[in-house]
């Protein structure tokens, strides 16, 4: 049941700037007016009078329009007692207390408003007065013997009788006793206008780019006033009074802070020092907006991947190269996990583009790899992402894969690090927790540092710097209480909005592959095109064999997955299978490694088959996989020119013959199954079936060939 508001025709609400006063109030609500704006009037229900005065931006003040409070409004220096200072507020409450005794006892007939009558009932009123307000002998605890007793002189009958009517003429509004002290002080102009103007002159010499001292401007602005009054002299005028070097002094403290300092340092130095810092944009669901930023480790390492530091003789470790990494982070506002991280050689669109790439999958198998307890799964789709203006985030590559994906991109002004609070506070936190334990940082500048030998304790290689990275967020920032959390962890953070509004869908594969795929270009084949040892195929690929005449076409392909591939024939993308089956979820790294092996495990077979491949790579040993997801999050990761190396040096392809013919009855045409053709070699009529037998199976042909073979 809603309760009924009074109201008086007399208040004034203020309701988001608009300010209105009741004309009629009943049962239902009130009919408002607006102020300034006759005719213009809105009914509110008590419900909604109700909210309304919850609301930071509404303010209510009860008889505003009375005549005695719109006097008292132009003398007393505020309306709300508990806003002044202490000892003002309690000299104001005990004036209550005196006006409302005399009050009580003239209506007793105890005092009068004469002075006989006022100083007969003075006692009674003394102790009325104390007993309102507590103090003296009337207090609430009786003080300890010897202690000091707080008591108030009475006001004289002509005070007192002052007193009582400013109270009833404001209505018994405890306004109207308020002192008006913030009156008194002579406020006529101290000096002349010529002397006011010349003192106004210590902020110009101050606020200089030269950055004098407020001593120098101060004497300065003094001279300024001798060589005046030696013109005056010389003119036979008025001598200007010389201000003291403190009332100059006082004068400068009274400037602009940021016109000083903008003249003074600049600008842009200026904006920067005066920020006005807010909570930050309001996001409310997981993915919703995404900082992503790039920054230099405070640390040096040695630019290498593998632990091979212990194994080098001292002069090789004296001339190994060392220096400092930069690290690509995404993280999520509404729950401050880290989405993505990654090593880098200098800010590229390359590694900000794998970066990107990263929030889109489940990187736990990367958190594995590093040695972490926790799991690093989050992941989804990204509502908006947003960046600095660096030349990585500016760059065609890196918009145009924001754009494929469909991402709002946001470029904050430069120079503006707080409208991506929220990077720039991990990367803060990163410097102060992490950067201490680890040996050869670098310190935030060369003062912290001092003399300690950074260059000569760097001993971290890639991996191990990653491993130390991953570690802490995984393992120790997600799970540790976050101040901007009200101190949830971002993983219970993250758990919690999740269930609650879930979170955005990844793009599907074909996107994901025109996006982020290393664009390459294949020629047409029999059995569609080769990547990496395999050949994909789908009926676009086919119908362009047979009747398009351009016999080079665009793929694009996710090393992460080299089961399928995207391939663009004429405008369209289209997904192409690989036609040797069970290489699906099969990274680059491992297929590249299996082949690797076998081949110089079998030098005699030019060519392998699938199943061999297979089998080869599920014999790769758990610590192999785990170098390899952890040198993707470094700058060993493959790049383009080593996937271009591979695939030209790559003469034979992995084939599918015997398995596509054990699965399926054959066809008769040769094209289909890509039939292997070789002519019958008659044995010679005097050598042995057993000696030819061993001759033919120990004869390896080199020169075979194949209808679908384009080398």
């Amino acid at each position: 049941m809603n309760t009924k508001i009074r109201f008086s025709k007399s208040d004034l609400i203020t309701a988001a700037g608009v300010a209105m006063r009741p004309l009629e109030i009943d049962d239902k609500g009130g009919l408002f007016e607006r102020l300034g704006q006759p005719g213009i009037t809105e009914r509110l229900s008590h419900e909604e009078l109700s909210n309304l005065l919850r609301r930071p931006d509404t303010s209510y003040v009860a008889g505003y329009f009375d005549r005695a409070v719109q006097d008292l409004r132009g003398r007393k220096p505020s309306d709300v007692i508990n806003i002044l200072a202490d000892p003002i507020r309690r000299l104001v409450i005990w004036r209550k207390a005196v006006c409302d005794a005399f009050l009580s006892l003239e209506a007793s007939e105890k005092i009068n408003r004469t002075h006989e009558g006022y100083l007969r009932g003075s006692a009674q009123l003394a102790a009325e007065v104390e007993r309102r307000v507590g103090e003296g002998m009337s207090a609430g605890k009786l003080p300890r013997p010897g202690a000091d007793v707080v008591t108030r002189q009475l006001p004289g009958s002509r005070t007192a009788f002052g007193w009582m009517r400013e109270y009833e003429r404001a209505g018994y509004s405890v306004v109207a006793l308020i002192p008006e002290t913030h009156r008194c002080g002579n406020r006529s102009l101290r000096w002349s206008y010529h002397t006011e103007a010349l003192m106004n002159q210590v902020i110009e010499i101050y606020a200089d780019t030269q950055r004098p001292t407020k001593a120098l401007a101060v004497a300065g602005t003094r001279r300024l006033f001798f060589r005046e009054n030696e013109r005056r002299l010389a003119a036979g005028a008025a001598q200007l009074v010389v201000p003291s070097a403190s009332s100059i002094d006082r004068r400068l403290s009274l400037a602009d802070p940021y016109y000083v300092y903008a003249k003074r340092h600049g600008t842009a130095a200026a904006n920067a020092r005066f920020t006005l810092y807010e909570n930050g944009v309001d996001v409310q669901q997981p993915l919703e907006r995404v900082e992503m930023d790039e920054n230099r480790l405070d640390v040096i390492s040695l630019l290498t991947l593998s632990g091979i530091w212990d194994h080098l003789p001292p002069e090789r470790q004296e001339r190994f190269e060392s220096g400092r990494r930069w690290l690509y982070v995404a993280i999520d506002c509404a729950t401050r996990c880290i989405l993505s991280m990654r090593l880098a050689e200098t800010p590229n669109a390359g590694d900000a583009v794998r970066a990107l790439r990263e929030i889109f999958i489940d990187k736990t198998p990367m958190a594995r790899a590093a040695g972490c307890e926790s799991t690093w799964h989050h992941h989804g789709g990204v509502q908006a992402i947003v960046t600095d203006q660096g030349t990585a985030f500016t760059s065609d590559d890196f918009q145009g894969t924001v754009l494929s994906l469909g991402i709002t991109a946001l470029l904050p002004p430069a120079g503006k690090p707080w409208l991506r609070a929220h990077i720039e506070t991990f990367f803060r936190t990163f410097g102060h927790k992490l950067m201490p334990l680890l040996v050869g940082r670098t310190f935030f500048d060369m003062i912290q540092r001092g003399d300690y030998p950074s260059e000569k304790l760097a001993c971290l290689c890639d991996a191990d710097l990653i491993t130390v990275l991953l570690t802490y967020v995984v393992d120790i920032y997600h799970n540790e209480g976050h101040g901007s959390l009200g101190g949830e962890s971002p993983n219970q953070a993250w758990a919690r909005l999740v269930a609650k509004h879930g979170t955005p869908p990844v793009p599907d594969g074909l996107t994901l592959r025109r996006a982020f795929g290393r664009p390459l270009q294949r020629t047409l084949r029999g059995d569609g095109v080769l990547f990496s040892g395999l050949s994909y195929n789908c009926e676009a690929l086919r119908e362009a064999f047979l009747h398009s005449p351009q016999r080079n076409v665009e793929i694009r392909a996710d090393l992460r997955d080299i089961g399928w591939i995207a391939v663009k024939v004429g405008a369209t993308w289209h997904p192409a299978l690989a036609n040797q089956g069970g290489f699906d979820g099969v990274s680059y790294d491992l297929m590249q490694e299996a082949t690797r092996t076998l081949r110089i495990k079998n030098r005699r077979e030019a060519e392998l088959d699938a199943p061999k491949v297979r089998r080869g790579i599920e014999r790769i040993s758990d610590t192999t996989r785990q170098a390899f997801e952890l040198q993707e999050l470094t700058p060993f990761h493959t790049k383009d020119v080593d996937v271009e190396r591979n695939q030209a040096a790559l003469h034979y392809p992995v084939r599918s013959d015997a398995e596509r013919l054990g699965n399926r009855a054959a066809s008769t045409d040769p094209l289909v199954d890509g039939m292997q053709i070789t002519p019958s070699t008659p044995m010679p009529p005097d050598i042995p079936k057993d000696e030819a037998d061993q001759q033919v199976q120990g004869r390896v042909r080199r020169n075979r060939w194949r209808f679908d073979d384009d080398q």
